[in-house]
């Protein structure tokens, strides 16, 4: 049921958002305030699927810093999404192409400790 929550939220916000859209701007507002909102009902279903990783990785026994890392990939990859299309909803197609660019970036430089290991230990199996 919380499916139909979502939608009749977004549905809500979008109609309001449209109506509002000459009025002073108070539209994008609206689309924010929705979005925010939409993502304060997500954060329980996050934080479940976050115990159910870490747990994941205890019972296959993965090392818990490559678990802490693929959340971390996650959570930037969810932000950084969020934020480019707010960015394009006010009409700022490039600033988020350059948000997702630097997600990208930053999920990458977070999994290169991870990298950095793998390449040890494929080196150490060569020599």
């Amino acid at each position: 049921m919380d499916v139909i929550k979502i939608g009749i939220i977004g549905l809500i916000g979008a109609i309001l958002a449209a109506a509002l859209k000459n009025d002073k701007g108070y539209g994008f507002f609206v689309s924010i305030a929705t979005g925010i909102v939409l993502l304060f009902l997500l954060l329980p279903a996050l934080s479940d699927i976050f115990n159910n990783f870490v747990f994941l990785g205890q019972d296959i026994g993965i090392n818990s810093q490559y678990v802490l890392v693929m959340i971390k990939a996650l959570g930037i990859a969810y932000v950084s999404m969020f934020s480019s299309q707010i960015c394009r909803d006010f009409g700022q197609n490039s600033i988020a192409d350059k948000i997702e660019l630097g997600g990208k970036v930053i999920i990458l430089l977070n999994a290169m400790t991870i990298i950095n290991e793998l390449i040890e230990e494929m080196l150490g199996f060569i020599m």
